[in-house]
């Protein structure tokens, strides 16, 4: 497979409508390959059990939508990408932006590497306005809700407009792990409980 193609990591935002990274990506690149990492590697906490079964059907649903292309590994994602730029050429890595301390500072590491080797942009996907963008006239952040949205959201640029792209995804042959091998789901009655009384993925959002 000697074509270039385009990266974007699903972390948290398992959509693929309103997704900053993958409209960015879809305007800039032909071949689009969509990859989820099982990080348990650098979490401070791993998921739950209720937490695990809802990411195996979200992943599910995902990976339907995008024609069971969805890319799924499992591990340190600094040593995945490692493998996937030995091997492939990767125009560009996309992803939007996650908050929580061990995965600021994770991605901002993985960043610095990724750089050295091919080209890297991060997105907000969640958020109305940045933390970084809304504070105060000495550059601290608001602590009390009121002045933080009179004083800084209402004064700052609008929150942008919800925009969907037409996905090229890339036909790619890259051996992916099973959703199933990541050990997500599972058969006790609470799990089948839960199965029972929600629909989980994009697909069923309303």
């Amino acid at each position: 497979m000697n074509e270039e193609f385009a990266i974007h990591w699903f972390r948290q935002d398992l959509r693929l409508n309103d997704n900053p990274s993958l409209n960015y990506l879809s305007k800039n690149h032909k071949n689009i390959v969509c990859l989820y990492i099982y990080d348990e590697v650098n979490p401070e906490r791993q998921l739950g059990a209720a937490s695990k079964l809802w990411l195996h059907h979200s992943l599910n649903d995902l990976n339907i939508a995008l024609d069971n292309n969805l890319l799924i590994f499992k591990g340190n994602p600094e040593k995945i990408f490692s493998e996937i730029l030995s091997n492939y050429k990767i125009k560009e890595i996309s992803w939007n932006r996650c908050y929580e301390p061990w995965r600021i500072k994770r991605d901002k590491t993985l960043k610095i590497y990724l750089k050295e080797n091919t080209s890297v942009n991060s997105f907000n996907g969640s958020l109305l306005w940045e933390p970084w963008d809304i504070l105060k006239n000495d550059g601290s952040p608001y602590k009390v809700f009121t002045p933080f949205y009179q004083r800084g959201c209402l004064k700052f640029k609008e929150p942008k407009k919800p925009e969907n792209c037409k996905l090229k995804l890339y036909n790619h042959k890259i051996k992916s792990t099973d959703i199933n091998e990541l050990e997500l789901n599972t058969n006790r009655t609470w799990g089948k409980n839960i199965i029972k009384h929600w629909k989980i993925g994009e697909s069923h959002a309303e």
